[in-house]
């Protein structure tokens, strides 16, 4: 790949993420799925799979983050870009979420998180896409 597509393809994959933060924040659950591959896996720390399928994950987020007020923030994030259609990332991550009642299933109140998202993406059809996540957490502050 030429020095100047892989320096472009990486700030695709940052408007990307920069996407899934804001959408999920002001609550375009609907817009969720364009940012995934159809076959998306969501991935637990140990490798197993938690959810699969771009639909069926942003139905997820929507029903833990529909009534909640939301800030997800990404730092620092390594971008590999392995050849014209597939890349990795990792990204220093905080998010500090309060729902107005309590999470729909686990009844936190609120929480503050510290970790990484660990992904994988893929261009389709001219589009980057994020195809695996995964999200580990070095520090969850529950009330």
């Amino acid at each position: 790949m030429y020095p100047l597509d892989r320096l472009l393809a990486i700030e695709d994959i940052r408007s990307l993420k920069a996407r899934y933060f804001r959408y999920m924040d002001t609550k375009q659950f609907d817009r969720l799925p364009e940012l995934f591959a159809p076959d998306l896996r969501v991935l637990t720390p140990d490798g197993g799979v938690h959810i699969e399928g771009a639909v069926a994950f942003a139905a997820s987020l929507q029903h833990s983050l529909e009534h909640s007020v939301s800030v997800h923030q990404g730092f620092m994030e390594e971008i590999d870009i392995i050849d014209p259609l597939n890349a990795t990332g990792i990204w220093a991550m905080q998010d500090v979420i309060e729902w107005a009642d309590k999470h729909p299933v686990q009844g936190w109140k609120s929480i503050t998180g510290r970790g990484h998202y660990h992904e994988t993406y893929r261009k389709i059809d001219g589009t980057w896409r994020i195809a695996n996540l995964t999200l580990t957490r070095l520090r969850l502050d529950v009330i």
